[in-house]
């Protein structure tokens, strides 16, 4: 990996007033409560105070964003009515005079024809129920085109339905409004001047266009700086790179008490669909939090939390459901209180420091440094009963303090290769849209992976750790003596946790040669 300055300054958690036995506390209840926590950063008052990493994630490291990059893209629509180049009450159909007027009925038309850029920052677009990403990103024809024709349920800025695609069309406007992508514009006034990480980068639609609700990889430390920008009213060290009254309107309370309806994967559905919850409110795609808070939120476990009275900001990525309530308490309930409420110990702060040192992301015990005999009998390949996963070969020959695995699939060999000891890192290109909240980039996924053998049960199972990701994959291949059985199994994901067994007969030696 390459080295990484984010030009953060680093103090002691007792020189803002905080005990560091709380940070500790915080790391403990993690922990226990078995959370897969990747990255964690407390910023107070011009410092960061905790600087937590679980190996083998790192500070240098761009992850995947999801919803979290909503919040980017009202930045770049910030920068645009600042430099006069479109209001917050321009009607979204005038800056496309080039598509024909969608096939909707006269009253949906004319609902369409009222919708303003206002609507699709509060997501009030009028749409009954709301596109997620994973469902567009299988959609190769023009994104803006599929989202004018999306039936007008409700009238625009009436009622909440939260909606990737009111995000993407913002990105779309802005484009058009100043002819260039909100990348190269963000780059330009907020990325660099911020010094902001430069293994940033933003997935584009079949329109050309940056995806404005998600598509944006980053570090942890690019996020918290999004959230400090915004806490400092636009200001960043004496500049003041987004107008004041943008982030007072950003990040306010433009929606209150707005109903969350329930996601199923492709759509976020109305309010009055089982399921919905109510949460405080909604700013210009950011949300309001219990104390006051606002939050840029990602899918999978991806937060920028800035806490206004207590001048600080949490930010964190993991691979957790959006439904667990469990970090977000630890950071209201047992953190926030304790930001400047006292001082704490030398022996405290050195205690943190050792912890912070030693953190990994918890994996099964790892087996011996070299592979037992166990294994080794079983290194050679198997020929795969026919699947709907084109897996096709299944291989295990070892490595340097490992074994490899390698899956044919529609007859593209992919091999992983998997530490007994340590994580062993590779690109991958394996096949993992349905697992992957239908993310599957042509370049591949950075991999650290680890194996372990459990003799009992006669399995080998390798930890796939997707690291610029949310992902993370389990393989359990269980030998026999008839050949073998393949699972793969997800943490997260917007659809289903596993695919479908796989079975496998073992090939004779001569067989396998060529391979």
């Amino acid at each position: 990996m390459t080295p990484y300055t984010d030009g953060l300054p680093r103090l002691a958690p007792s020189l803002r007033g905080t005990d560091p036995s709380v940070l500790l506390d915080l790391l403990d209840a993690i922990a226990r409560e078995g959370l897969e926590i990747h990255s964690l950063l407390v910023w107070q008052e011009d410092a960061l105070i905790l600087d937590a990493w679980w190996a083998p994630y790192a500070p240098q490291r761009p992850h995947m964003m999801h919803s979290v990059t909503k919040s980017f893209t009202s930045a770049a629509v910030g920068l645009a009515v600042a430099d006069g180049l479109l209001s917050v009450e321009d009607r979204v159909i005038g800056f496309f005079p080039e598509l024909p007027p969608p096939d909707l009925p006269h009253e949906e038309l004319a609902r369409l024809g009222r919708m303003r850029v206002r609507d699709l920052l509060t997501m009030a677009s009028g749409h009954g129920q709301g596109i997620s990403g994973g469902s567009w990103r299988r959609i190769t024809t023009s994104w803006v085109a599929d989202f004018l024709r999306q039936p007008m349920t409700y009238e625009p800025g009436e009622v909440f339905v939260y909606d990737s695609a009111s995000s993407y069309m913002l990105s779309a406007i802005v484009q058009r409004a100043s002819g260039r992508r909100i990348h190269d514009l963000l780059d330009e006034r907020i990325f660099r001047p911020m010094q902001m990480s430069t293994a940033m980068s933003w997935d584009l639609g079949p329109d050309g266009v940056n995806t404005g609700g998600n598509g944006l990889s980053c570090t942890t430390g690019d996020m918290l700086k999004l959230g400090i920008l915004h806490l400092q009213g636009g200001e960043w060290r004496g500049r003041q790179l987004l107008p004041r009254d943008w982030t007072t309107a950003a990040v306010g309370l433009q929606l209150r008490d707005v109903v969350m309806g329930a996601f199923t994967g492709d759509h976020y559905l109305g309010p009055d669909a089982p399921g919905a919850e109510i949460r405080e409110g909604y700013g210009y795609q950011w949300w309001r939090g219990p104390h006051d808070s606002f939050s840029a939120n990602g899918l999978f476990g991806q937060y920028c939390i800035a806490l206004p009275n207590e001048r600080a900001v949490v930010a964190f990525t993991a691979g957790m459901e959006d439904s667990d309530p469990r970090m977000h308490d630890l950071v209201y309930d047992l953190l926030r209180p304790a930001l400047g409420a006292g001082a704490g110990t030398p022996s405290a702060e050195a205690r943190l420091a050792a912890r912070l040192a030693d953190l990994q992301v918890a994996t099964r015990p790892r087996g011996p440094g070299a592979a037992p005999a166990a294994i080794a009998r079983r290194f050679g390949q198997w020929q795969v009963d026919p699947n709907d996963q084109h897996l096709e070969r299944i291989g295990l020959d070892p490595v340097p303090g490992g074994v490899a695995l390698t899956l044919q699939v529609a007859g593209i060999a992919h091999r992983i290769p998997a530490g007994y000891r340590a994580f062993l890192e590779s690109r991958s290109t394996l096949p993992g849209a349905r697992l992957h909240h239908s993310y599957e980039p042509e370049e591949g996924l950075q991999l650290a992976a680890c194996a372990t053998w459990t003799p009992c049960a006669g399995t080998l199972v390798l930890d796939l750790l997707f690291v610029e990701t949310a992902f993370r994959d389990t393989l359990t291949l269980t030998f026999s003596d008839q050949g073998l059985q393949l699972s793969r199994r997800v943490n997260v994901n917007s659809a289903g946790l596993e695919l479908p067994g796989i079975t496998a007969t073992r090939l004779p030696a001569q067989e396998t040669c060529h391979d």
